[in-house]
This record gives structure tokens, C-alpha cells and sequence, in this order.
């Protein structure tokens, strides 16, 4: 990473465990973390920052907040890679993120290899002009191969 910059993160989340191990996940990046704990202060930083950002990472277990924000983050900043993360429990909110601009989507709990891993991938994905990850149906694939059968509403 010689000459590049240090990335800039959004990440939108009330969990203080999970805001570690996404710290502990970039350790060694240079990375700086701007938390947002509710829309508000996700909008305020996108607004302020938003053009400086690398990636963003959210938390969709906080409900409909964390689609909300998703969503007016990708309309500003299309290009902007945007990792979610969702409980075992939200099967649907993976069709929800990709549906509002996530590039992955990631079932929680995760190990920190997995979620340094993702990242890479997606800044890895961001920084080249053809994306070298999965597809989202090869992804969703890989990820939740048979724990259950996909509805449409």
C-alpha cells in the first residue's frame, strides 16, 4: 500500500463488540473508523465526508434504520463500496441490502479473518475496474447454500 492512502470507513453500528472486531479487522490498514450510531450521524458524515470515504460497513440488526441509511448513501455516493452485515435470523435482509447498493452482505457472527477478508475484497474490487469477488448469486450462493429456500414478495 505504498503511496496510497490511509482509507477512510463509514461504519454504522450500536454493537461496541462489533465496532472491535471491524477495528480489529483493519488493524495494521491505517484506517480511520467514523461510527455512526443512528441515521443522523451516518447522513452528517456522509454529507461532510462522503467524497473522501473508501467503503462503508453496516449493521442492518439495528432494523429499519440501517436499510434507510444504506439507501440514501448509495443514491449520494453510487460507486461507494458498501459492506453489510445482518444476524442469522435476517435471511430477507440480504435481498433488502443488495436490492439498496450493498456490494456483499455478510451473516453474522463472522470470525474478524472473514470480515478483514471482505473488506479487502471489496476495496481490492473497488480500486480495479472489474471486480475480481463473486457475484452476489455466487456469493449468496456460497454463503447460505441450502439453510433455506428463497421467497420473492
Amino acid at each position: 500500500m505504498k503511496g496510497m492512502k490511509e482509507p477512510l470507513i463509514l461504519l454504522f453500528t450500536r454493537d461496541g463488540d462489533f465496532a472491535q472486531s471491524v477495528r480489529d479487522a483493519l488493524f495494521g490498514t491505517g484506517a480511520t473508523v467514523l461510527v455512526a450510531r443512528d441515521v443522523r450521524d451516518g447522513l452528517q458524515i456522509v454529507w461532510q465526508r462522503g467524497r473522501e470515504l473508501d467503503f462503508a460497513l453496516m449493521d442492518f440488526d439495528d432494523g429499519c434504520r440501517g436499510r434507510t441509511l444504506l439507501s440514501a448513501v448509495h443514491n449520494c455516493y453510487e460507486r461507494l463500496p458498501i459492506v453489510v452485515t445482518t444476524s442469522e435470523k435476517s435471511e430477507h435482509a440480504s435481498f433488502l441490502a443488495y436490492a439498496n447498493g450493498a456490494r456483499t452482505c455478510l451473516k453474522k457472527p463472522l470470525s474478524v479473518e472473514v470480515l478483514a477478508k471482505a473488506i479487502a475484497d471489496v476495496t481490492d474490487s473497488a480500486a480495479s475496474s472489474t471486480s475480481r469477488g463473486l457475484t452476489k448469486a455466487e456469493y449468496y450462493e456460497s454463503n447460505y447454500r441450502n439453510e433455506f429456500s428463497p421467497s420473492v414478495c
